[in-house]
């Protein structure tokens, strides 16, 4: 083992010492009380996970987006919600080192590496979620500056982040041509961020409405340059399909791994569960889906890694990790049969978090459309 591979290991090791000390004993009351463990903040940052594959001379851990993933996997395994923050934390800083000015780099890239100042991202408004187009929420000009006016909604890391990087139209008549990314501080006149929605799954993830009235922003916190945020914004959401990927495929991990202890245990016509050929069938099909999941994610980071436009194969892998991941936890809770459906067991849990990854940062009809095109763009 090389030098680079053992660092690699060591950091997913890391990852996996953390979860297992730090937040799996808190992980069934963050989904309950619906709350992201604020108190783990500092170790996470002092551990570096925060940025784990941005260059070192910004800060960052200078890791493969193949090793960050993999760190994550570990964080989603034990709180899915966890996991989900980071995601929505670095597509913002996906989308500063790509489009910012070298002074908006220089003002919040190393706070953001660090964990020292956490990121929101959100285009999503009440009547706009995957047109992202529609939005309505509009910059108006305000002599050098803006005044931001309108309502996000579904704004994971609300509350919880201090840089909310947000979707605006600035040529309202001109559709997706018209849109501009901002960069607003938490704490900001005329920006109010609204109470923590009750959700299904995801619970340890903050999700909330932000409300912008006459909001003043300067030139210096457009992101990139004045109607071209669309193409910001969805470069932001690539690197997020593939964050949820990598959350999916650590719920599916997990949801497997409690299965197959379960089955291993549970007694049922004088033989263990494992012993029934129905569940062994079962435990094949979730073992085997699982591991083609975790080539799809890793191919997807290392194209990443690669340099080269990613946006299929991160597009691919969310949409077969969704369903992948929606099988597992299905079948893990036919494993467990009743008790499968009781709260106190983790594969209820996983089962809810896992319904989100054929919804968030773009719902799998959305996706198949994005992956025909390209395919169909290629083949031309």
């Amino acid at each position: 083992m090389d030098c680079r591979e053992k660092r690699d290991t060591d950091i997913v090791k890391k990852a996996r010492d953390f979860c297992a000390a730090c937040l799996e004993p808190l992980a069934g009351a963050l989904d309950k009380e619906s709350r992201f463990p604020a108190e783990l903040v500092a170790p996470m940052a002092a551990a570096g996970f925060f940025g784990l594959p941005y260059p070192v001379e910004w800060g960052g851990g200078g890791y493969s987006s193949v090793t960050a993933q993999q760190v994550m996997r570990e964080i989603a395994k034990v709180s899915a919600g966890v996991a989900l923050t980071f995601h929505v934390h670095w597509m913002a800083v996906d989308t500063l080192l790509r489009f910012g000015s070298e002074m908006q780099k220089q003002k919040y890239l190393p706070a953001m590496l660090r964990g020292d100042k956490i990121a929101a991202y959100t285009i999503s408004e009440p009547q706009a979620g995957s047109d992202a187009a529609a939005i309505t929420a509009i910059a108006v000009r305000n002599g050098d500056g803006w005044l931001l006016r309108g309502t996000k909604y579904f704004c994971t890391n609300g509350g919880l982040a201090d840089l909310y990087f947000v979707a605006f139209k600035t040529d309202p008549a001109a559709g997706g041509k018209g849109i501009s990314l901002f960069i607003i501080e938490k704490g900001t006149p005329g920006f109010q961020i609204g109470p923590a929605a009750e959700k299904m799954g995801c619970r340890s993830s903050v999700t909330t409405s932000l409300l912008f009235q006459d909001c003043p922003v300067t030139a210096e916190q457009l992101v990139g340059k004045e109607n071209e945020g669309f193409k910001a914004a969805m470069y932001g959401l690539t690197g997020g399909r593939l964050g949820m990927a990598s959350m999916g495929l650590g719920i599916a991990e997990a949801a497997l791994e409690a299965a197959v202890r379960y089955a291993n245990q549970r007694l049922a016509f004088g033989k263990s569960l494992s012993a029934l050929y129905a569940i062994q069938e079962m435990i094949a099909d979730m073992y085997i889906k699982t591991e083609a999941a975790r080539l799809m994610v890793a191919g997807a980071a290392g194209k990443r890694d690669s340099g080269e436009d990613y946006s299929l194969e991160s597009s691919m892998a969310k949409l077969f990790v969704a369903d992948v991941a929606a099988e597992v936890c299905h079948k893990a809770q036919q494993i467990f049969g009743g008790h499968g459906y009781m709260r106190h067991n983790t594969v209820e849990r996983y089962a809810r978090d896992a319904r989100l990854l054929s919804i968030g940062v773009g719902t799998s009809e959305v996706l198949k459309m994005v992956v025909g095109n390209l395919v169909a763009k290629s083949m031309a």
